[in-house]
């Protein structure tokens, strides 16, 4: 095979070793199907299949845990009381009820000991908004020795806020018992806040504080509310969306910071979300876009994906609700720049911004679009080489640029673009999407 020759993106989806070869005979990378493979391409071929295998399973595994959570969370028999190692699945829509847990009664009521004895507070329970909750993430157990500082569960904005909704809930008998606490449960830097909330039974104190936290560490808090003095337990205030818009023309590098934030804000519009898309490929910017659906599905329908976005990085920590998997094969386009994106090949970027450890969550999203892309292709191709074979010359070609999906159901129904003449190469990178069309 000539060095130059470019390996059709969709031919290292392809289901077996002798399929592959077969194809690849067909599109001439070798002279026959009993020769040696182009290198790199049937190791590449095994990877994504045994990351679409791997991804089955977790998928199944995560369904199960997650039946199993919320089946113990509400069991009557208060199975929580006994020491456990599940881990919770992050559902935010856990204690979405208003009535309490079992376990959490128990607990309330002295008649069971706290169940994460010994284990660091799970943060899925800081969604609740259940002030018993909130005070037992002020309140953890510290199994000394060997338990620093430094895990400490909640950080000062976090404390100051869980000690505001007690405080505005009259709960000043619970702030007291966090306040004796001491150093076990509250750092230094927030203690001063409760002890005078506590002293003088108002929630003067402890606003004041997380106000002035928030507009340290939240730029859209101190520098764009639309009201002079926001409440800053409230987590969407009321923006001022003209300056928001101007900053980000502007490229406000304070602004790149909150991006996330920004465009997750409820009342952000729509075609600010849009101009952030276009601007910025921060994989934590686009998990937000992708995590508010409506947004999301505008986007994917609307916006050629570019060679420095990944779609594969933030799908890793989409919301429950938003985008998944299979909107992408339907709508994101061009379908060579998916495939490459999700197998991790040559001709997509796949960034981590300031990131030195990968973690295998951050893998997740590429296993996850691998599945659903081998699932798809075998589908629609089957142990067909022909299919495989237009498939390859498609997606390889110029004039395609359609999604997934589109490419797969042309090539099983065996119908190549009207006039197409493949050619090896990169295609053109498509024109940014302005927001306009």
């Amino acid at each position: 095979m000539p060095a130059a020759t470019r390996i059709p993106s969709l031919l290292y989806y392809v289901g077996s070793h002798q399929l592959l070869k077969e194809v690849a005979a067909r599109l001439r990378l070798i002279a026959t199907p009993g020769d040696r493979l182009p290198e790199g391409l049937w190791e590449k071929n095994h990877a994504i299949r045994r990351d679409a295998k791997t991804a089955a399973e977790d998928g199944e595994r995560a369904d199960r845990g997650r039946d199993q959570f919320e089946g113990l969370l509400w069991d009557p028999r208060q199975e929580w009381a006994r020491r456990t190692t599940l881990v919770s699945p992050g559902s935010p829509a856990l204690f979405a009820r208003p009535d309490l847990p079992p376990f959490l009664t128990a607990w309330r009521d002295g008649e069971a000991d706290w169940p994460f004895a010994g284990e660091p507070f799970p943060r899925d329970f800081l969604l609740a908004g259940h002030p018993l909750l909130r005070l037992r993430a002020l309140l953890p157990d510290w199994p000394a020795p060997g338990y620093a500082r430094d895990r400490v569960h909640l950080d000062a904005g976090e404390q100051l806020a869980a000690g505001l909704l007690l405080a505005r809930g009259d709960r000043f008998d619970l702030l007291a018992q966090v306040v004796e606490a001491g150093g076990r449960a509250l750092l230094d830097e927030v203690r001063p806040a409760f002890e005078t909330s506590t002293r003088e039974g108002t929630a003067r104190a402890l606003r004041d504080a997380l106000a002035d936290d928030r507009r340290r560490r939240d730029h859209l808090f101190g520098e764009y509310a639309a009201e002079p003095d926001p409440e800053p337990d409230q987590r969407w205030i009321t923006i001022d969306w003209d300056a928001v818009r101007r900053a980000v023309d502007a490229d406000n590098p304070e602004l790149r910071r909150q991006a996330p934030e920004l465009v997750t804000h409820p009342r952000c519009p729509e075609e600010l979300r849009a101009l952030v898309a276009t601007q910025w490929t921060d994989r934590l910017v686009w998990s937000r876009l992708l995590s508010d659906r409506p947004t999301g599905l505008h986007l994917l329908r609307t916006l050629p994906l570019q060679r420095d976005l990944s779609l594969s990085a933030p799908l890793s920590y989409v919301a429950e609700g938003g985008v998944d998997v299979a909107d992408i094969l339907e709508l994101a386009h061009p379908a060579d720049l998916v495939l490459r994106d999700a197998a991790g090949l040559p001709g997509a970027a796949r960034r981590y911004p300031g990131q030195c450890v990968i973690t295998r969550q951050d893998q997740e999203g590429a296993m996850r679009l691998v599945r659903g892309i081998t699932e798809s292709a075998d589908h629609h191709l089957g142990d067909d080489p022909g299919a495989w074979t237009i498939g390859c010359r498609l997606v390889d070609g110029r004039r395609f640029t359609g999604s997934v999906n589109e490419l797969l159901k042309r090539a099983g129904a065996r119908r190549p673009l009207p006039d197409a003449v493949p050619r090896a190469g990169d295609r053109p990178a498509p024109e940014r999407w302005d927001g306009r069309r």
